[in-house]
C-alpha cells in the first residue's frame, strides 16, 4: 500500500480517535518542501499548496502542541486562511518527525459542535506523533520498493547491454573473416545465418528493456548442446588470427535456448578477447556421468590465482580494460537456474578453460 492509499485510512482513524467531525491532512512534498492536501474526511480537499516559506509552515516548524484557532491566540491572518482552505477548521495539529515538519492536520470541531478540552488537545498531540511515525514508515517503505525496482532495472540493463556488446563482438569477428572468405559460398551461407541469429538475439535483448522488469523465467525446450556451442563459435570459424578447434558431440538437454546461447556467446567472446595476436580457442561438448558438458578453452593471457579466488564471479570486477565484470556473474546465474554448474581453471600466460555442466537430457 502506498502513502497515497494509506492517507485516507490514516486520517479516518485520527478523526475517529479525537472525535472530530471532519479533517484535512497536509503532507510535505520532498521535491520542493511545500505542503499539499493528501486526504480529506467530511470535507472537500483543498487545492492550494503551501510553499515552503508560507507563514503557517514557518510557524509550525517550531511548534509541537496543537494550534487552536478559536481562542484568539493564533495570528490574525491564520483564521481567515484556514476558513478559506477548510471552513470548519478548528485546530491545527503539526506532524513532526524528529526535527522535521512532515505535514499537519486541519481538524474540524468535535461531535455536536463542542469545543475541545485540554485533554482533547493532549490526545491530538499524541495522535499527531503516532500519525507522523506511520507516515514516515510508509514513505521509507515506498522508497525501499522504488530502490529495489531501480536496482532490478539497473541489473537488467547491465546484463542486456553486456549481451549486446557480445553480439557486436561476434559481428565484428565475422566481418574480419569476411574480408578473406566472402567469395566462399559456404562461408556466405554460414555468415548470413550468423547475422540473422545475432540480429534476432539483439532484437530480443532490446525488447527486454521495453517492458517492466520481471524475474527471469526459463522457457525450457529440447535442445542439442552441440548445436548451441557450434552457433556461438561460428563467427570465428575462419578468423585470420584465431584457430578454432571444435570437438562437438551431440548431447540432448532441456534448456532455454536464448538464455544458454547468451552464456555460450559470452564464453567464446571472452576466450577470443583474452588472446593477444594469434591463438587457439577450443570448444568441446561431451557427456560426463549424468551431465552434459561444454568447455571453452583459450591460449590467452589467463587470470591470476588471487583474482580467480576472490573476484571471478563478482559483479563489476573485470581483468579486461573495458570490461564490465558481469559476464561470468550473469552466466553463472543462468547456468544455475538450469540446475547446472560452471567452473573456471586458469593459469597466467597459459590460458583459461571454462566448463559448464548441465543435466543431461534435462534431468535435475
Amino acid at each position: 500500500m502506498t502513502l497515497g492509499d494509506l492517507a485516507p485510512h490514516l486520517l479516518g482513524s485520527v478523526v475517529e480517535t479525537v472525535g472530530a467531525t471532519a479533517a484535512v491532512l497536509y503532507l510535505k512534498n520532498a521535491a520542493d518542501g511545500g505542503h499539499q492536501a493528501a486526504a480529506a474526511v467530511g470535507a472537500r480537499r483543498p487545492a492550494q499548496t503551501l510553499a515552503e516559506d508560507h507563514p503557517l509552515i514557518t510557524s509550525l516548524r517550531t511548534r509541537r502542541a496543537p494550534l487552536v484557532l478559536e481562542n484568539g491566540s493564533a495570528a490574525p491572518w491564520l483564521k481567515p486562511w484556514a476558513a478559506r482552505a477548510f471552513p470548519a477548521a478548528s485546530v491545527i495539529v503539526p506532524l513532526r518527525w524528529q526535527d522535521d515538519l512532515i505535514g499537519f492536520l486541519l481538524l474540524g470541531p468535535g461531535q455536536g459542535g463542542t469545543r475541545y478540552t485540554v485533554a482533547d488537545l493532549e490526545l491530538m498531540a499524541t495522535v499527531g506523533e503516532q500519525a507522523a511515525g506511520v507516515i514516515v514508515t510508509a514513505r521509507l517503505a515506498e522508497h525501499r520498493a522504488r530502490s529495489h525496482e531501480f536496482e532490478a532495472f539497473h541489473r537488467l540493463t547491465s546484463f542486456v547491454i553486456h549481451d549486446l556488446k557480445n553480439s557486436i563482438s561476434a559481428l565484428s569477428m565475422l566481418s574480419e573473416s569476411a574480408l578473406q572468405h566472402f567469395d566462399d559460398p559456404e562461408f556466405q551461407r554460414d555468415a548470413l545465418q550468423t547475422v540473422a541469429r545475432t540480429v534476432d538475439r539483439m532484437k530480443a535483448l532490446i525488447g527486454r528493456l521495453s517492458g517492466v522488469p520481471e524475474p527471469a523465467r526459463l522457457r525450457l525446450e529440447p535442445l542439442d548442446l552441440a548445436i548451441l556451442a557450434r552457433e556461438a563459435a561460428s563467427p570465428i570459424v575462419k578468423s585470420g588470427r584465431i584457430t578454432l578447434v571444435a570437438e562437438l558431440t551431440p548431447l540432448p538437454i532441456s534448456a532455454d535456448g536464448e538464455a544458454l546461447s547468451r552464456v555460450m556467446q559470452n564464453l567464446v567472446t571472452n576466450a577470443v578477447q583474452s588472446i593477444d595476436g594469434r591463438g587457439i580457442v577450443t570448444v568441446k561438448t561431451f557427456a560426463e556421468g549424468r551431465w552434459a558438458v561444454v568447455s571453452v578453452s583459450d591460449t590467452g593471457r589467463g587470470i591470476s590465482e588471487e583474482f580467480a579466488r576472490t573476484s571471478l564471479f563478482a559483479p563489476f570486477c573485470s581483468t579486461k580494460k573495458d570490461g564490465w565484470g558481469i559476464g561470468l556473474y550473469h552466466a553463472r546465474g543462468l547456468v544455475e537456474a538450469h540446475g547446472g554448474a560452471i567452473d573456471v581453471s586458469s593459469k597466467e600466460g597459459v590460458g583459461t578453460t571454462v566448463t559448464v555442466r548441465l543435466p543431461l537430457g534435462g534431468r535435475a
